[in-house]
C-alpha cells in the first residue's frame, strides 16, 4: 500500500485548516523557488488591485501589509471568515495576470501553493509583528528608513502618504493610543526601538497600557 504524504488527506488534498472566522491573521508567502512576485511597479499595483477587490468581499480589516520583490506580508483583521478563500483568489488572479505579461506557460504555481497563516493572538505573535513588517525592506537592504518604501502600509500608518482603500491603519494605531497623533508618536518609536531590539521585543510600558485587540476591533471607528 502506498502511503499516504505527510499532511495530506486520504483523497491527497491538503487538510482543511482550522481558522477562526474572527481572527487576526498574518498573512505570508513567496514566490516558487524564492523567484521574484513583483517583477516592476505595474506588479505591484495590480497586486494591490487585487487585494483591494478580495478585502472589501471578504469584508477584511487590514491593519498593515508589505510587498517585497519575493513575498509578501498581510495582517488581516477577519469579520467573518473568508480567509482562505480570499487568499486563493487574490494569488490566484495574480498569478494568471502576471502570466499573461510575462508569457509564462501558467504551469505550476506562481505564488508558493498555501501561504502561512499565522493566528498572532494565539501564538503571541502581535507585537513582535508590528515592528517587523515595517521593517521588512530596511532589513532586505532596499532602503534605508521604512517611510521610504512604496510598497507598504507604515508611510500611510504614520500620516505620510494616503492609506490604500483596503488599509485600515486607524484600528493599528487604537493599540498604542486612542489620541491618533500621541499613537502615531508611540508606534514610530516603537518601530524604532524594535529595529535596534534582537530576538522578541518586549513591550514599552506605554504599550502594555494600550486597549485590548478585542476591545479595538468592537470598538467604534
Amino acid at each position: 500500500m502506498t502511503p499516504i504524504a505527510r499532511g495530506r488527506t486520504l483523497d491527497g488534498m491538503a487538510p482543511l485548516r482550522n481558522i477562526d472566522p474572527t481572527g487576526l491573521y498574518h498573512v505570508m508567502s513567496r514566490g516558487n523557488y524564492r523567484e521574484a512576485i513583483y517583477l516592476d511597479a505595474r506588479h505591484y499595483e495590480k497586486y494591490l488591485e487585487l487585494a483591494d477587490r478580495v478585502a472589501q468581499r471578504q469584508h477584511w480589516i487590514v491593519l498593515d501589509w508589505c510587498l517585497i520583490r519575493n513575498h509578501y506580508h498581510l495582517l488581516v483583521q477577519l469579520t467573518n471568515g473568508g480567509l482562505s478563500d480570499g487568499m486563493r483568489e487574490l494569488n490566484g488572479c495574480f498569478s494568471r495576470w502576471s502570466n499573461l505579461q510575462t508569457g509564462r506557460t501558467g504551469t505550476g504555481h506562481f505564488v508558493k501553493n498555501r501561504p502561512v497563516l499565522v493566528d498572532v493572538i494565539r501564538e503571541g505573535h502581535l507585537w513582535e509583528l508590528l515592528g517587523y513588517i515595517p521593517l521588512n525592506p530596511v532589513r532586505a537592504g532596499l532602503v534605508d528608513e521604512p517611510e521610504e518604501w512604496p510598497w507598504s502600509g507604515y508611510g500611510a500608518t504614520i500620516g505620510r502618504t494616503h492609506p490604500r482603500r483596503f488599509h485600515t491603519p486607524s484600528h493599528l494605531l487604537r493599540m498604542f493610543a486612542r489620541d491618533r497623533a500621541t499613537a502615531i508618536e508611540r508606534y514610530t518609536d516603537f518601530v524604532r526601538e524594535s529595529r535596534v531590539r534582537e530576538g522578541r521585543p518586549t513591550w514599552s510600558d506605554q504599550v502594555r497600557e494600550a486597549p485590548t485587540l478585542r476591545r479595538v476591533v468592537e470598538s467604534p471607528a
